[in-house]
């Protein structure tokens, strides 16, 4: 569908941003990279919010993740309740090894959308990697139908509290 909506409008902006997050979910990063890449030069037609996202996203893309916290926190200052805004800032924290601030803001998103499993564990996750396995074990447990990732923060809990063999 992004590819059909780019073929009818080249100078859109977010479908070509949609084709970069569908393509690294699919795991075609070059394509990720060649269509996040081209999102940017089409920032014309959008709003000030897609504006900010397109960005944020295109420097998380590449890996600068000191851009990309500051991007994702120009757009959550101005759209507090953006959940992607948080969970995807969250994420550049936690490529910068900053897994209390990674903690925090997957928290903000999960606030906002307590039942998305995803988020719930990536926030599990972090609070492992920030020694705080209480949280950890807490978050990935409150969730109904955990994931792979959720029972991965159980056991890193398990470990950090020395609980080897429920690990």
């Amino acid at each position: 569908s992004y590819l059909k909506a780019v073929e009818s409008d080249p100078n859109f902006g977010l479908g070509y941003q949609g084709l970069a997050s569908m393509s690294a979910n699919l795991g075609l990063l070059e394509d990720a990279d060649k269509y996040s890449a081209e999102a940017l030069k089409h920032l014309d037609g959008v709003t000030d919010r897609e504006r900010l996202a397109v960005r944020a996203s295109y420097y998380l893309r590449i890996g600068d993740y000191q851009q990309c916290v500051k991007e994702y926190g120009e757009l959550i200052a101005q759209y507090a309740a953006d959940v992607v805004a948080h969970a995807n800032s969250a994420l550049c924290q936690s490529n910068l090894r900053n897994m209390r601030e990674a903690v925090d803001g997957m928290r903000r998103a999960v606030q906002i959308l307590p039942k998305r499993v995803g988020f719930r564990a990536n926030l599990a996750v972090y609070a492992a990697y920030a020694s705080d396995f209480d949280t950890a074990e807490k978050e990935a447990t409150a969730i109904e139908v955990p994931n792979d990732l959720a029972m991965l923060a159980v056991a890193f809990a398990h470990l950090g509290k020395g609980m080897v063999s429920e690990a």
